[in-house]
């Protein structure tokens, strides 16, 4: 499959944006008293098949906010 063809595939699927996977590691549910510790999010691209695959990956670790539970 060309790349004109993949990335028209990708367009029509996810109406021209970008699909990216966020993950989001907390110390809990209490926004109040919970920090996040972690963020981390993937780019995907399809292949021929029209599979969508890890493109690129981005992590942070998060330093928690002052008295947190982490």
């Amino acid at each position: 499959m060309s790349e004109a063809i993949a990335r028209e595939l990708m367009a029509q699927r996810f109406r021209s944006y970008l699909p990216v996977v966020v993950d989001l590691e907390t110390g809990g549910f209490n926004a109040q008293g919970d920090a996040v510790l972690e963020i981390a999010a993937v780019t995907l691209t399809m292949d021929p098949e029209g599979n969508l695959l890890p493109d690129a990956t981005y992590a942070y670790h998060i330093v928690p906010f002052e008295g947190s539970k982490r």
